[in-house]
Order: structure tokens, then sequence, then C-alpha cells
């Protein structure tokens, strides 16, 4: 199955007993232009939420499932614990944020807002989906990552269900621990209670107001170091996304 390409199909749309799937016309343009398939030819069907099955292009219209769709080939639980990445927009870099944070395997995006956000900064949740949707075939992950509506950071925080869970970010401030020393206090400290998703909030490239620094503190969030350099917010937020997902493979094995 690893040298099938894959087609995302939203879940309400593999209606349960049945073993054929009608086509879109982006996805038939993109079996038929961009996949060169002809009807008879393998592909792969992913759902987003877990599940994989083996297909078989018909007509250039439709798709058949080998096993139909109560019989998925591959069924994979979510990974725990979710992490979610949060970073205050950029007038440019969010598309290889998102592209990238995929790729990785977060499973939860958060665009924000904040004080010093550039006055530019791109929100464009319609573009956004389009590329996690074409990451998660890409890169073969199950799982589809969500994508949040952008709110306001200090909203945001206040709203965390688990602020145990939550870092931010900060620069220039070397008594804070690296991101790494905090992902391993919080395995040592919130047993055997641990929070359910982590999160990295990633501020705009001018920093954070101090208020809203005292605001996550005061809520419970931590501040955290990703180095001695100085980072884009976009490198920072792929640099946060690798080291999320470093641990938790790091803790499953």
């Amino acid at each position: 199955m690893a040298e099938l390409r894959r087609l995302l199909i939203a879940p309400d749309r593999l209606k349960p007993g049945e073993n054929t799937v009608e086509l879109e016309p982006k996805e038939q343009h993109y079996l038929r232009r961009v996949l060169r398939l002809r009807p008879g030819d393998g592909c792969a069907v992913v759902d987003g939420v877990g599940h994989l099955w083996t297909a078989q292009l018909i007509d250039g219209q439709r798709l058949s499932l080998a096993r139909g769709v109560d019989h998925p080939c591959v069924e994979e639980p979510a990974p725990t614990p979710r992490l979610g990445l949060a970073v205050v927009g950029v007038r440019r870099g969010m598309d290889e944020v998102m592209r990238m944070a995929c790729e990785l395997g977060i499973d939860c995006i958060q665009p924000l807002t904040s004080q010093w956000r550039t006055p530019q900064a791109e929100d464009r949740p319609d573009r956004w989906q389009t590329i996690l949707d074409e990451a998660v075939e890409q890169c073969e992950r199950l799982w589809m990552p969500v994508l949040l509506p952008t709110v306001e950071v200090k909203a945001w925080w206040g709203a965390l269900p688990d602020s145990r869970g939550c870092a931010f970010a900060a620069t220039r401030q070397r008594a804070i621990p690296h991101l790494t020393e905090w992902l391993a206090g919080l395995d040592h400290h919130s047993k055997p209670d641990p929070p359910q998703q982590v999160w990295v909030t990633i501020g705009p490239e001018a920093g954070w107001s101090d208020l809203e620094q005292k605001e996550a503190l005061r809520l419970g969030c931590g501040a955290v170091q990703m180095g001695s350099s100085i980072l884009r917010s976009s490198t920072a937020a792929v640099s946060a996304a690798t080291l999320l997902t470093t641990w938790r493979d790091a803790r499953s094995s």
C-alpha cells in the first residue's frame, strides 16, 4: 500500500455499506491529469480520521474500495497526547508553517492575533485548509490536523481547559527553560494526570508585549526559549513542531 498515491476524502462522503465513491471534479482532475491514472489503476483513500482503503479508479468519475467502506485496510488510533501549535499571523510564511506543521505531525493549529501582530499578516483559512489537505496526502499521515479560526491570543489563553500543557516562546530571557526541558518537566510534574493536549504558542516578529507575557504566566502557561538565536516566527513555529513531535515519539517508543 505504501507505493499507492493517496486521495483524501471527507469521512461524511464515505457511506457505511457502500463500496464506491463519487469523485468531485477537482478529484477527477487530480487523479486523471496529475497522477495520470487510468480506469483500473489503483490508489489509496484516506479519510483524515485514522482510516485507509485501497481503491481502484472505475471510469474517471468513481472509485471502487477494495473491501468497502465498512472494512478499511488500516485503522489507526489518534496519537496522544494531542500536539497543538498556536502562531500569531505573519506577513509571509504562514503557508509554509501550515504545510510543515502537518508534515511533522502537529494535530491542531491555532492562528492568533496579538498586540504587536504584523498589520499585513495573512489570514486565509480556505487556502490553509487546502494546503493541509494536500500535505496529508503527500506525507501519508492518517489523521488530518484541525485548523481553528483565528482568535486573539489573550482570549485563547484564557479559554484553555488545562494551561499546564501550554508554553509560549519568549526571547532574551536566559533564565527560562528550553522547550525540551519544559517538555521533560511536563512529564515529571504532571503525573499521574498529564495534560491531554500540549501547546506551544509562537508570537509575532515584534515579540510579545509585557502585558501579554504577564497574562500568560498568570493563567499558568510556561515561558520557554528556543535557543540562543532570535528566530523568525515561521522558523520558531517549525522548530517547535519538530521538538513537540520528537518528544511525543520518544515517549511512545
